[in-house]
């Protein structure tokens, strides 16, 4: 483990709990209890691929270019997810087999993953409600379908010469949901990762899980 790759992990922790509204007073302590199973190197990376896609999105915002901007910003939203899912879900007894949800490729739809974490907020699962707030996912899932239709509708006769418009909003509005979302799962994987902390999945959430309904269905 290089001591370069440290000094920045070190570095990236403060800025991140830092912009979770954690003081930089209670950082060594913060330090001491995430206990990520992941190499530092690894992590080191993972934060500067976001960084360079977070760049992008702000390079795209400045030059108009918003269908590329609203693109990334549904990218690192999905990937945030199917991050917070990856610390949890194989404690869920419908996460086996040939699932979707099994699998290390980021495979499920974004809008089953908000759905997983949704539920895990309504059961009170307390790294998850205090990360995440019902409202927050609801709105999130809005401005994913909105987008969404904005790309079905973008080669129509009837819409696709006020699409810079249309696209500017979504992007500028996804842009705000997608900092908030990186803030709520920086606060969630460290709260996950601190001492002391035991994650129990509801077996009522596993239940409404659509992953339930297709085990059944089999």
């Amino acid at each position: 483990m290089c001591f370069s790759c440290v000094a920045r992990e070190r570095e990236l922790r403060i800025f991140y709990l830092q912009s979770a509204g954690i003081p930089s007073i209670l950082y060594e302590r913060t330090e001491n209890n995430m206990k990520s199973t992941e190499k530092i190197e690894e992590r080191v990376k993972m934060v500067d691929m976001h960084q360079y896609f977070i760049d992008r999105i702000d390079e795209a915002l400045k030059t108009q270019r918003y269908i590329e901007a609203s693109w990334l910003i549904y990218s690192c939203m999905e990937n945030r997810f199917f991050r917070v899912l990856q610390k949890y879900k194989n404690q869920c007894r419908y996460c086996k087999g040939k699932s979707k949800c099994k699998k290390k490729r980021n495979e499920l739809a974004i809008s089953t993953k908000i759905a997983c974490v949704k539920r895990l907020c309504e059961s009170n699962v307390y790294c998850i409600s205090e990360s995440f707030t019902i409202e927050q996912l609801e709105e999130i899932k809005k401005w994913v379908k909105n987008r969404n239709d904005l790309m079905h509708e973008l080669l129509s006769l009837s819409t696709y010469k006020d699409m810079d418009d249309r696209f500017k909003n979504s992007a500028l509005h996804g842009q705000s949901l997608l900092s908030d979302l990186y803030k709520s799962c920086t606060t969630f994987r460290k709260i996950f990762y601190s001492d002391g902390y035991e994650f129990v999945f509801p077996k009522t959430a596993m239940e409404q899980c659509q992953c339930a309904k297709n085990s059944k269905a089999n």
